[in-house]
């Protein structure tokens, strides 16, 4: 059952990080597009800058669950690689803990500012009035798929305790 939860949270992973590639090539293209009217046809575009922000939104918060999964977090860890697995591993497993209640708290307060948005009918103050309640689902949703996947990752570090402390016990207890 575990196994189907977690090829499901995977999946989503995937499919988030697939959403995350597409924006950035969208974000590409945007760029590109304006780099030419700007300073080709010297004509500029008002809406650039605003679809870029919101695609760079798209594309950071739809690939952080793949980035976990990937294992491509930037981390420092030249003290932490001096300790015992045992300890390393205890700590992996807090640190974890520790963020998915940070992120469940981001995925609640953040699904109310979006739910409000969406309620309040909010829209950017620029000349493309673009529903607000879309970028800030971003955060949330990301966080939510963030989330699962430190729930995956929080699985596969207790089974790695398991092993590691039933490995290092001996016959004698």
């Amino acid at each position: 059952m575990l196994s189907i939860i977690s090829k499901g949270i995977h999946r989503l992973t995937w499919l988030a990080e697939l959403v995350a590639e597409i924006g950035l090539i969208g974000l590409l293209l945007i760029v590109i597009h304006e780099v030419i009217v700007r300073y080709v046809f010297d004509s500029p575009t008002l809406y650039s800058v605003e679809l870029s922000e919101y695609l760079l939104i798209l594309v950071v918060f739809m690939s952080i669950g793949w980035v976990l999964k990937a294992d491509r977090h930037v981390a420092v860890t030249f003290v932490v690689d001096l300790l015992p697995e045992k300890l390393r591993l205890g700590l992996k497993l807090v640190t974890s803990l520790l963020t998915v209640a940070f992120l469940s708290i981001l995925v609640w307060k953040g699904g109310k500012v979006t739910l409000t948005a969406y309620t309040g009918n909010y829209h950017s103050s620029s000349l493309l009035e673009f529903p607000m309640w879309i970028p800030y689902g971003l955060i949330p949703l990301g966080a939510l798929v963030l989330c699962l996947q430190y729930i995956v990752k929080i699985g596969e570090v207790i089974r790695s305790l398991t092993a590691t402390i039933s490995g290092s016990q001996t016959p004698d207890g």
